[in-house]
């Protein structure tokens, strides 16, 4: 199978593998050129020595009559038997004795035309294994691209193509070669001919690697097309980019080579790019690991399924034809998977719709598809084409006409597309007449370039954007196109074609010229390949998705007022979220019955957009849990260190408050999130530590999405033995660190600095304060009663202690003075330290605005 974009060379390289002259004058391939389908096609080839050649009839039964010839002689030699039925050669007469089958399909005259011409078939070559290559000549435009994952197997040699001539870091633009010679140039898709390669490799590899060494699995190889053109050093220099591509990724094992080829020099004998030698050798080599001892009844059933020279037929025809060849008829859908994974017949038990179907000649399929895919400008101007060229919907007297003299129903292809997902069944106001079916075709539309957050103006709310990543690091191949379908069928959405115009320029001469016609307004177009808007809910909300190739992009927006709406809006992008997880799956569902085992599908994932600053740089915040987050808890980013508020839009896709707390509780973990946010916690590696004195319940309000690690309340706690020379604290400490396994969790330069035991100081403010680059504020007393209670175990009530305990309480606000030195005497830090008897200062506005230090108070400091 050939793959890769648009005009790299993709059909003159199969001109080369055939060893025919160079032609620059190649038109286009229309989604694939299903060339020398074996057995299946109108041509089939096959290698004979050295050289390629377009194979015959003759070729054909001259092979199997070699294979009744050679197990003629297995059984002589008492060899095992390769045939599902016991007879030999001598006996093959025998295949014509059938049971009960299709009358209209003749099978007996069929077979028995065959076996009459294998038996005057004379061959002289000796009985080695002589394959007939089924080559898929792929279109490279866009457009095809989207369609080509259906028709991928794994018995299949793949060679990606590429332009060597050309960075291809640069985004690519579509071409098309027609047959009088001329070169249309498309759109400038927006990827890069490196981010296709990477597609297709990762995609080749996680829907038909099979892990189970017997199993087969494919292989692939970059072709750099162009070589003509390159210089020796450059070639090497293209080659280690391409290498790049795959190095030390999970795929990198489908690789096994990159060559630059020189198609100009094919034919030329000696003259000849060695590069083509080598693929001739690889493409023997790969020939060599898939040969299997396939049963003479198969060969017999495949010829036959070619003698019938139909395109489509019933899998009970299959199984009468299998039965009259003596295969059991338990066994004709292993056999038909077999030709399948061959690519000489497309058969999916696993797709409603398509298990009673056999489809006999992939050429007719892709051809038939082919025609609703016209790249030629000169399309026909009827208004049934615009509304397919211009909107992606197909109308049932179109696909009528198109497909009436394919010989198959065309209901039963739009069918098939339904069931691959390229087409959804739609309703839309485009067409007058409801009698006729819609259909959406989003592949035939030309790509969206622009902004991927542009919207109609005049929106009255807007949720952040929320994307639908991947483990690859972009967006599969055709995942967008069956995404968009399969959104498009449910019957809460509709498509959106509403065009809107806007103004190119916002100045007041722009403006002006503009009210005098002077200069046009531009339209804005809501639907496209790879960009659709759909509409939602009555009065009805704004569904956007984009694939902005790394990521697929969601966007909401409503343009009425809240209040005039019955629904809020937080509750449609709550439903749209659910909605589009839902289709995702579908989707996903879809890829694994295409090829019939569970694919190493890629790990899929929701991101949503932090908006925490104006920056253009796109992030996500990080590690949230939607079915945990509240709008009220704090989050994160990798762009800031510290916990913030969610955005009001941002807010919109998350529940308003936890049901499983109390009002009240509810209040103390917002205090507890409060406090959290002006505490200093340690680094962006880490998580929060649980507020033990605050209680269980709170934890659970934050932890999942807990990015940092620090003492319980972040307050300035300190070492010191109790009154009677015990290590409480130490102990404490200790504790803590073992039970929270916190040893990955804590900065780093701290975590050298005190090793083995003494790990647990780098929870300890006097300990970590000295690693912490972050500007810090310490708001504490230095009679903190916690600690005098629990640390120092003071077992009076100030000033009413003895004078042994009071000087043990002068001594713990010695220890304390010392040890706020490093941040006092920081000029990027800053610090407020009262001698209240109290705890939990910052709780409480008092705390805040009452207590003052040299005439300031807590938050006079704080802003100054």
């Amino acid at each position: 199978m050939l793959l890769g974009s648009a005009g790299t060379g993709k059909t003159s390289l199969k001109r080369s593998l055939m060893e025919k002259p160079f032609n620059p004058h190649t038109t286009s391939t229309i989604v694939s050129d299903v060339s020398s389908v074996r057995p299946f096609g109108h041509k089939w080839q096959t290698r004979r020595g050295n050289k390629w050649r377009e194979a015959t009839e003759e070729d054909e039964l001259e092979e199997i009559a070699r294979l009744f010839e050679s197990f003629h002689f297995r059984s002589s030699s008492h060899h095992t038997s390769v045939l599902s039925a016991k007879y030999s050669h001598d006996e093959s007469n025998g295949l014509v004795s059938t049971g009960f089958i299709a009358s209209d399909l003749n099978l007996e005259s069929h077979i028995q035309s065959i076996l009459e011409r294998v038996h005057v078939t004379y061959w002289t070559t000796e009985s080695l294994v002589q394959p007939f290559l089924h080559i898929w000549d792929c279109g490279g435009q866009p457009v095809f691209l989207e369609i080509l994952l259906a028709f991928l197997t794994p018995r299949t040699m793949f060679l990606l193509l590429f332009d060597a001539s050309k960075d291809f870091m640069e985004r690519w633009q579509s071409r098309q070669n027609t047959p009088d010679g001329r070169v249309l140039f498309g759109e400038v898709v927006n990827e890069s001919t490196s981010d296709l390669m990477a597609k297709w490799m990762s995609t080749i590899h996680s829907h038909l690697i099979k892990h189970n060494k017997d199993d087969t699995s494919p292989s692939l190889y970059c072709i750099g097309t162009r070589g003509d053109k390159l210089r020796r050093k450059r070639k090497k220099e293209v080659k280690k980019q391409i290498q790049s591509l795959y190095e030390e990724k999970e795929f990198s094992d489908l690789i096994k080579d990159v060559l630059i080829i020189d198609n100009t020099t094919s034919g030329k004998g000696v003259k000849e790019d060695p590069s083509i030698t080598d693929l001739h050798g690889a493409i023997d080599s790969f020939i060599n690991k898939l040969a299997v001892k396939t049963p003479v009844n198969w060969v017999i059933f495949r010829k036959v399924l070619q003698e019938l020279k139909q395109n489509v037929i019933s899998v009970s025809d299959a199984i009468a034809i299998g039965v009259a060849c003596h295969i059991p008829a338990g066994d004709v859908p292993e056999v038909l998977k077999f030709y399948h994974e061959l690519g000489a017949v497309l058969y999916y038990p696993q797709i409603e719709g398509l298990n009673k179907k056999v489809i006999l000649s992939p050429k007719w399929f892709v051809d038939a598809i082919g025609k609703v895919f016209p790249l030629e400008k000169e399309w026909s101007g009827t208004n049934r084409w615009y509304l397919l060229r211009n909107n992606g919907i197909l109308i049932q007297p179109l696909y009528q006409e198109v497909w009436q003299s394919s010989g198959i129903d065309p209901e039963e292809i739009i069918e098939l597309l339904v069931h691959f997902r390229l087409a959804a069944q739609v309703q839309t106001e485009l067409y007058d007449d409801s009698r006729f079916k819609q259909y959406f075709l989003p592949a035939v539309l030309p790509g969206y370039t622009g902004d991927p957050n542009e919207a109609r103006p005049g929106y009255k709310l807007r949720a952040s954007p929320v994307h639908i990543t991947f483990s690859t690091g972009y967006v599969p191949p055709g995942f967008f196109t069956h995404l968009a379908t399969t959104v498009a069928a449910n019957p809460n959405v509709k498509l959106n074609f509403d065009n809107v115009y806007a103004a190119p320029t916002v100045g007041f001469f722009d403006r002006l010229t503009i009210a005098m016609k002077l200069r046009s307004k531009v339209e804005i177009k809501r639907i496209y390949r790879n960009r659709v808007c759909f509409s939602y809910g009555h009065p009805s909300d704004d569904l956007f998705l984009t694939d902005i190739n790394d990521a697929i992009q969601a966007d909401v927006l409503r343009y009425v007022p809240e209040i005039s709406h019955p629904v809020p809006f937080k509750t449609v992008c709550q439903q749209l979220l659910k909605l589009l997880d839902e289709c995702c799956q579908k989707v996903e569902d879809t890829l694994i019955l295409y090829h019939g085992h569970h694919v190493d599908r890629s790990s899929r994932s929701l991101q949503y957009v932090c908006q925490c600053s104006l920056s253009s740089d796109v992030h996500y915040i990080q590690d949230i849990d939607a079915k945990k987050q509240t709008n009220s808890d704090p989050v994160y980013c990798k762009m800031e260190r510290i916990p913030r508020s969610l955005t009001n839009n941002e807010s919109l896709w998350f529940n308003k408050k936890r049901e499983d707390l109390s009002k009240d509780k509810q209040i103390e973990c917002l205090q507890e999130r409060l406090m959290m946010m002006m505490m200093i916690c340690i680094n962006s590696k880490a998580t929060v530590a649980s507020p033990s004195t605050v209680g269980v319940s709170c934890w659970k309000c934050f932890a999942h999405s807990a990015k940092y690690r620090a003492i319980s309340d972040a307050g300035y706690f300190i070492e010191v033995p109790n009154v009677n020379g015990e290590p409480v604290a130490k102990e404490r400490g200790q504790k803590l660190y073992k039970m929270q396994n916190m040893s990955i969790g804590l900065t780093g330069s701290c975590a050298k600095v005190y090793t083995g035991n003494d790990t647990y100081k780098c929870l300890g403010p006097e300990y970590l304060y000295p690693f912490i680059k972050t500007p810090i504020f310490s708001f504490n007393s230095q009679y903190d009663t916690w600690q005098l209670k629990n640390n120092l175990q003071l077992d009076c009530n100030p000033p009413h202690c003895t004078p042994e305990q009071m000087e043990k309480l002068q001594e713990f606000f010695k220890e304390f003075q010392a040890t706020e030195t490093n941040i006092i005497n920081s000029t990027t830090n800053g610090a407020f330290l009262d001698s209240c008897f109290a705890h939990c200062q910052s709780l409480s506005s008092r705390g805040w605005n009452e207590v003052k230090v040299g005439g300031q108070s807590a938050a006079e400091t704080f802003a100054n």
